[in-house]
């Protein structure tokens, strides 16, 4: 099973082929979930059962994938690190792009 990003009752072709992986189970329980709880993040700590991230939202969850890049970066090396910057660098530029519509909302999870 894996964690990722896609437009709730999509309205076009972009929102219906709008998705964003994040992470696989296992690599979200070994690297995520300590994140999670060393940090105290708030939205995160939700995708992994699932979530609703409308466009208000965005401020908030970008702010904790930020620190999670922190986080990342002095906890974790070599092909792990890079597989979640790469990541969590998808979520900080295209996240953003799911809101074009007005009402627009991401399940992530």
């Amino acid at each position: 099973m894996s964690i990722s990003a896609i437009i709730v009752d999509p309205e076009d072709e972009f929102e219906r082929s709008f998705m964003l992986p994040v992470a696989t189970e296992s690599f979200f329980q070994k690297y995520w979930v300590p994140a999670v709880e060393e940090l105290n993040l708030q939205w995160v700590a939700l995708f992994q059962d699932g979530t609703d991230v409308e466009s208000e939202d965005i401020p908030s969850v970008l702010g904790e994938v930020s620190q999670l890049k922190e986080w990342a970066r002095s906890h974790m090396h070599g092909d792990d690190l890079d597989h979640m910057l790469r990541r969590l660098e998808l979520l900080e530029t295209e996240l953003p792009k799911a809101y074009r519509r007005g009402g627009a909302v991401v399940y992530i999870g």
